[in-house]
């Protein structure tokens, strides 16, 4: 499980950035463009090709380079960023900590105001805000906790392992929402940690954790008594989205959006919350398999099998719904979403999204679909896009130029 963890290493490109432009896109720019924001893709400067993943979150960005060096940008005020201090960056810089220690870091998720890293060894990493202290009684009564992991709630400026971790197995893969962390082992285990509020941990509480504890509603009753593991998953905000191995996806935390995709009718909310894992509605998925999935602020896309892309959320589709992409295009190579947005790179170096991904255009006006080249969009004539999409407000590609 996992090979995607694995194996994104070998695959690297360029990083292109634009959005809000908050410090997290990656360059310096005028202050006129800085309250605008960047529309189109810009290129940060320095990789050469060598980028293997980017997270964008709320506040602050990271990327890791093919050979495990970790880079990290934007808003630092919770020591977030983990150079060791509380300083804003508007461009990539190097954590020393790894590369001083000999680590290589395997992937990255980012909160609100924390960060996570998995590095080569098997260790999860954390730094950034630990929560509010308070004293023993109000801890008792009303926790406030970040998501760290190491049982207090006081801020970490460089990065810091977790070490109730370190005596389970070990950890392939981590995901973060605003305030709450993911955490999935060997044994197909999955731990959490940090805020608990809107049912971000699906076991049918609202509790804090500023410690790691095993999911017990995954253990007892998916695993145990449906079957049923964790073969992908993906968080953003305050909610997750996992696809099992029966081959359906499930979503649990706030559905504020809709975005989780679980109601059937149209008209009034039914689940603003899912406290548990509840099945997204997959009535017109047909018999066809989810090839892929990504995760925004409001919003999520399905890739099956047979070439269609569906999405839900934006407060519009609650359940979902096919992207109006145009018939017979070329095999869909990459999804990608931010807030509001969708994107679809085929294999032929062509790109579909309405036109609040790239903010340019001429768009079919029946569907609100815009077709254009990669070439012509990252404007280098042999660009392949490796990866694309952001999450949140701001949007990044990973592009072989």
């Amino acid at each position: 499980m996992f090979n995607s963890v694995r194996r994104y290493l070998f695959s690297t490109g360029s990083l292109f950035t634009w959005g809000q432009s908050n410090g997290s896109l990656g360059y310096t720019i005028g202050s006129q463009q800085q309250m605008k924001g960047v529309s189109m893709p810009q290129l940060v400067e320095g990789f050469n090709n060598n980028v293997a993943q980017v997270e964008m979150g709320q506040n602050h960005s990271a990327l890791i380079t093919g050979d495990g060096q970790l880079y990290t940008w934007g808003t630092g005020n919770s020591g977030q960023l983990g150079h060791n201090n509380d300083k804003d960056y508007n461009t990539p810089q190097l954590v020393e900590f790894f590369t001083k220690h000999n680590l290589k870091v395997k992937q990255i998720a980012l909160g609100d105001y924390h960060t996570v890293a998995l590095t080569n060894d098997g260790d999860v990493w954390t730094w950034g805000y630990g929560g509010k202290e308070q004293n023993f009684l109000m801890d008792l009564l009303f926790l406030q906790v970040g998501a760290l992991g190491h049982g207090d709630s006081k801020n970490r400026y460089s990065p810091t392992p977790v070490k109730t971790l370190r005596s389970l197995k070990k950890i392939q893969y981590i995901q973060s929402g605003l305030r709450f962390t993911n955490a999935i082992n060997e044994n197909n285990e999955l731990y959490v940690w940090g805020k608990g509020d809107y049912g971000v941990f699906g076991d049918g509480n609202n509790k804090s954790h500023n410690f790691p504890i095993r999911n017990e509603f995954f253990e007892d009753y998916l695993k145990s008594k449906l079957k049923l593991s964790i073969v992908k998953l993906k968080s953003c905000n305050n909610y997750s989205i996992a696809l099992m191995s029966d081959g359906n996806l499930y979503g649990w935390g706030s559905n504020d959006f809709g975005q989780m995709g679980i109601k059937n009718e149209i008209g009034v909310e039914i689940y603003e919350t899912a406290n548990f894992p509840t099945q997204v509605v997959k009535d017109k998925f047909g018999n066809n398999k989810i090839v892929d999935f990504v995760v925004g602020e409001d919003l999520i896309a399905v890739l099956l099998d047979n070439n269609e892309v569906y999405w839900s959320g934006s407060k519009a589709e609650y359940s979902p719904v096919r992207f109006p992409l145009p018939e017979g295009i070329a095999k869909i190579t990459q999804i990608g979403c931010c807030y509001r947005c969708i994107v679809v790179a085929t294999e032929d170096g062509k790109l579909y999204y309405r036109k609040k991904f790239f903010g340019d255009g001429n768009e079919d006006l029946s569907t609100g679909i815009i077709a254009s080249d990669i070439a012509t969009v990252f404007k280098y004539p042999n660009a392949k896009v490796q990866k694309l999409g952001g999450s949140y407000r701001n949007r990044y590609a990973i592009v072989q130029i």
